[in-house]
């Protein structure tokens, strides 16, 4: 009021303090002291240091608003690569997959800088694991690969197929691996979503076709059995699951060969003594493996995983001989091969003293792989005998290897086929007859019923007389039942090539099979040409004949 009234002046003027009495009416001098500025301006940083300015507020709203934006482009990407789309159909929704590919490659940039892993993705690693999950678990792609070959039945070099999808999914696959790999994503943070569901539809995705998806898997999985202690029992579980259906039903699963490769490092890290609940997954699934039809695919692997556990234990030799002498393949040299191959790297572990109620089917076996037809099957049993270690078991139980091995070994020698062979069935007989001559001579001179009863084939006839008895005994049954049906038996003539069949002696006894062809047609023309009754009052011979 008085500013407006009076100007500025005057309410300068007035403002100033008064003197000490109030009648004298003076005005104070216009002039002031040194001592009353000092304290005047003492007063004033008082006051300032009381009440400080407030601090602007601009700077902190705008670092607010970049994370909100940060925040929301990363979910934005997270969201873009949930997309799915055709990959079949390259003309379809190209842009679309354009971005997608473009958010992938950010996502992956994003991992290189921690502090944008710390800020965004792992508050945000439920979406992630979210996105993560939507595309890798789906319905395997039925395309077919080539097993080493290359080449089709016509003999033209045929075209690998590849999952379209592959190229999308590749860049998903290394962002789960890096993210799996970087620091910031600790056991607390990631130990949540890795749950039995997760794992089991994890392992199902072992079965692609694709090679490098089952590589990206394998690689995966191990870095999450590392990382995360506290769920490495209930991997270990799943995975036993999994080789139970494997050997149990299905008998066919393409990622088998990388799981193997898992638990090769996951067995050398076994603490010795081994626990029963290792030794019961040695005994359960690995010995069982091997007789699964399509163990050639991953025997390698196989072989290093029950080599890690012999030796971790040895005594779990015996128990390993025992499962492959029972599940010795039939009819198919490959896996016959691979057999004895890992059958000779069990014999160098095993302990001779506890070989003693294995050694009847351990050298009835390789007595019948010499004897067999098939030249690399005879051949590789042959090599067991270049091993001293092995020589060193024969001399000790020869009282039961002799009679087993001396009789066929000497009636090859002198009636083999194949002359490479021949030579090498002579120098056994003779190193035979120089480990003990009296134990040879023995084994020749054998009585008829020990032959019997140590023999590694059975005689023809013999065969062929049982097989007559049980046609009678099924045609007693059909007489009194007449809806019986025979049952499915090896080694028949209508099922398998058997040693003991006249399908057998077709196929491998040529010059019998075509003297035997030529003796009934002369037979049949015999027939036809010998006058009868008929044909005297001038019948002509059938067209047929």
């Amino acid at each position: 009021y008085q500013r407006r009234v009076h100007g500025d002046s005057q309410l300068s003027s007035m403002s100033r303090p008064l003197s000490g009495s109030k009648a004298a009416g003076k005005q104070p001098p216009s002039h002031t002291t040194p001592g009353a500025a000092t304290g005047a301006a003492q007063r004033t940083a008082k006051t300032a240091t009381k009440n400080p300015p407030k601090p602007s507020t601009t700077a902190p709203e705008s670092k607010t608003e970049t994370k909100t934006n940060a925040r929301e482009a990363f979910i934005k990407k997270v969201q873009t690569c949930m997309n799915t789309y055709n990959y079949a159909d390259e003309s379809k929704d190209v842009k679309g997959k354009s971005e997608r590919l473009t958010a992938i490659n950010d996502l992956q940039t994003m991992l290189s800088d921690q502090k944008s892993v710390v800020s965004n993705i792992i508050p945000n690693l439920e979406i992630v694991m979210d996105m993560i999950e939507r595309n890798i678990f789906r319905p395997l792609p039925n395309i077919k690969k080539n097993t080493g070959i290359g080449m089709s039945e016509t003999g033209i070099e045929q075209e690998e197929q590849v999952d379209p999808s592959w190229p999308h999914l590749q860049g998903i696959y290394e962002f789960f691996l890096q993210l799996i790999l970087n620091d910031a994503a600790d056991v607390k943070s990631m130990k949540v979503y890795i749950t039995p569901q997760f794992i089991q539809g994890f392992l199902e995705l072992f079965d692609s076709e694709e090679n490098y998806e089952r590589d990206y898997l394998k690689n995966i999985l191990h870095k999450l059995y590392a990382k995360l202690v506290p769920r490495r029992k209930m991997i270990r579980k799943a995975i036993n699951d999994c080789f139970m259906a494997l050997i149990h039903e299905n008998h066919k699963f393409n990622g088998a060969a990388e799981l193997l490769d898992i638990l090769a490092a996951i067995i050398s890290g076994f603490a010795v003594p081994l626990r029963e609940e290792h030794v019961q997954f040695f005994k359960s699934i690995i010995i069982p493996l091997h007789k699964v039809q399509t163990s050639n695919f991953f025997f390698e692997q196989l072989l290093r995983c029950s080599m890690l556990f012999l030796s971790k234990d040895r005594a779990l030799a015996i128990n390993l001989l025992q499962g492959i002498l029972k599940y010795w393949p039939f009819a198919n040299y490959l896996k016959e091969t691979l057999f004895l191959t890992e059958l000779q790297e069990i014999l160098e572990v095993c302990e001779v003293d506890k070989l003693g109620p294995l050694v009847p089917k351990l050298f009835k076996r390789i007595v019948k792989c010499i004897s067999g037809s098939h030249l690399q099957i005879a051949d590789r049993a042959m090599c067991f005998f270049e091993n001293d270690y092995f020589l060193s078991i024969l001399k000790t139980y020869k009282l039961i290897t002799f009679p087993m091995l001396v009789p066929v070994i000497v009636k090859l020698a002198e009636t083999h086929w194949h002359n490479i062979l021949q030579e090498s069935l002579v120098a056994l007989k003779t190193i035979l007859k120089e480990i003990d001559p009296q134990a040879f001579e023995q084994a020749m001179d054998t009585n008829q019923a020990k032959k019997k009863e140590l023999r590694v084939e059975q005689d023809p006839e013999e065969r062929k007389k049982m097989d007559e008895k049980w046609a009678q005994v099924y045609a007693e049954v059909k007489k009194k039942h007449p809806e019986f049906e025979e049952p499915d038996t090896p080694y028949t003539i209508k099922h398998i090539v058997g040693t003991y069949n006249e399908l057998y002696a077709k196929i491998y006894d040529k010059e019998k099979y075509v003297s035997l062809q030529l003796f009934t047609l002369i037979k049949i023309c015999l027939l036809y040409t010998s006058p009868s009754p008929r044909d005297q009052r001038g019948s002509r011979m059938p067209s047929s004949a």
